[in-house]
């Protein structure tokens, strides 16, 4: 009699792997690793998947999936062929990429209150992140890996702050937004704010008791008024 597969090992097995290759990064994860982090030997890792690029692309796909994780119709899950990681990164990157109130923003030359609709890019630059928070801090864990340094440097990283430095464009224009001297700088410190508090902050390695409501709306606060003129 074939033995029965726990119900929930595939889905410890690919949040387990996830968390590894978070501390450790693409290159310094082993398989060893893993295996001893989910509590299997490592001839039965392989048994579910044949590769640690095959892993990559599960962590990958579920990094922030709510639900548990359906074991696939076929084990082990065979190794993505070359190009196919940095491909599907680069499409939920795009999907990701849709950020309505500043495509909103962007489109009204003038707005009767600066202060709400700065609000309402952040925060939702915010929430974004903090809904992808892990496989945001996979990417930035894994950019060792060949297929996504490059793309994850500009796609997932330059992409943003483009958008956001011509917000702050449009807003100093307006004569919403104090001036800055360097607008891209500018809004590199937008993202890097929201991104500590969004997602760094969960692995802080001395973490303090906050209320994660508070720190977002704090956050937003923060860097709204030091965008307005």
């Amino acid at each position: 009699m074939a033995r029965r597969i726990p119900a929930d090992r595939f889905d410890r097995l690919v949040r387990g792997a996830t968390e590894v290759l978070i501390e450790r990064g693409y290159r310094r994860t082993q398989m060893a690793d893993v295996a001893e982090a989910i509590g299997v030997a490592k001839g039965t890792l392989y048994g579910y998947v044949d590769s640690k690029d095959a892993l990559l692309a599960l962590c990958l796909e579920f990094a922030d999936a709510s639900d548990p994780i359906p074991l696939p119709a076929e084990l082990p899950v065979r190794s993505p062929l070359a190009g196919e990681i940095g491909q599907r990164v680069k499409e939920v990157i795009s999907q990701d990429a849709q950020m309505p109130h500043l495509a909103a923003a962007l489109a009204n030359a003038r707005v009767p209150d600066a202060q709400a609709e700065a609000a309402g890019v952040v925060g939702e630059l915010f929430d974004l992140m903090y809904a992808r928070r892990h496989g945001i801090k996979l990417l930035d864990r894994c950019m060792d890996h060949p297929e996504l340094r490059d793309l994850w440097q500009t796609q997932g990283r330059e992409d943003v702050r483009a958008g956001l430095a011509r917000y702050l464009e449009h807003r100093i224009a307006s004569g919403d937004f104090r001036t800055f001297e360097d607008t891209r700088l500018a809004a590199r410190f937008v993202v890097e704010s929201c991104a500590t508090w969004a997602v760094h902050i969960h692995w802080d390695r001395a973490p303090e008791r906050y209320a994660e409501a508070q720190a977002r709306s704090n956050a937003i606060e923060f860097v709204v008024r030091g965008l307005l003129s």
